[in-house]
């Protein structure tokens, strides 16, 4: 008989914990029901349109907190052109906050009538406005390794030449046609060789000290040797 009471017993306790165990996963799929994902923030963006990145993150919503992966939602967010980095929280209440780090232009490239942002690295993060006041690089559409030479030099070329450089088209390999604020020509060079602007600049100088017009173009892609186009003479009698 004592033996029966005790079985009996341990019948009970071991029915009393699997009761409080279904209890328990009831009541944890009934709040992941209820624990949704149901609204995104985002901050960070100043350049870029918030509309990016919500778009991505949006994919969440519905999702149960306890199921969503910020490092997952992190990752789809950094692979938007612009976003340089993102950190991602997910609270319990079902709310993504996204903080957005961007990349920062310094160029628009022209390729036909297209017209991108791009930055220091030369990588396109989107689209540019019509009102984008940034220098322009023109032709290098299919060379992108030729626009980030050129971007990573651009800083020695504007020293050597003493100016703003505005615009840069390819011509050809290691061939560039330079456009400096407050220069009315262009400046033919290698852009690997910002070093010959400086040489370019005093031939520059000499020639309009002589009393010279100034050329129609001046080509420093040669080594050690600097070619003006000398502007064609004005018309006799306004001719």
């Amino acid at each position: 008989m004592t033996a029966l009471l005790a079985d009996r017993r341990r019948v009970r306790r071991l029915a009393g914990r699997a009761l409080l165990g279904l209890a328990v996963l009831a009541l944890t799929a009934t709040l992941a029901g209820a624990l949704q994902v149901r609204e995104v923030r985002v901050t960070g963006t100043h350049r870029f349109p918030n509309r990016d990145v919500e778009t991505v993150l949006r994919a969440a919503l519905g999702t149960p907190t306890i199921a969503a992966r910020a490092s997952e939602l992190r990752a789809s967010v950094c692979a938007i052109r612009w976003v340089a980095d993102a950190t991602v929280r997910i609270s319990l209440d079902g709310v993504v906050t996204c903080a957005v780090l961007e990349r920062t232009p310094v160029a628009v490239a022209q390729d036909g009538t297209a017209r991108q942002l791009v930055d220091r690295e030369g990588r396109m993060l989107a689209p540019a406005p019509p009102e984008a006041s940034l220098l322009e690089l023109d032709g290098f559409g299919a060379y992108p390794e030729e626009r980030a030479g050129v971007l990573a030099t651009t800083g020695a070329l504007e020293r050597s030449w003493n100016g703003t450089l505005r615009r840069a088209e390819r011509l050809g390999p290691g061939s560039v046609a330079l456009e400096f604020a407050d220069t009315p020509f262009p400046v033919l060079a290698d852009p690997k060789d910002p070093q010959s602007l400086v040489a370019a600049r005093q031939v520059v100088s000499a020639w309009r000290a002589a009393g010279n017009p100034d050329p129609l173009r001046v080509d420093a892609r040669a080594a050690g040797r600097i070619a003006l186009a000398p502007a064609p003479p004005a018309a006799e009698g306004g001719e």
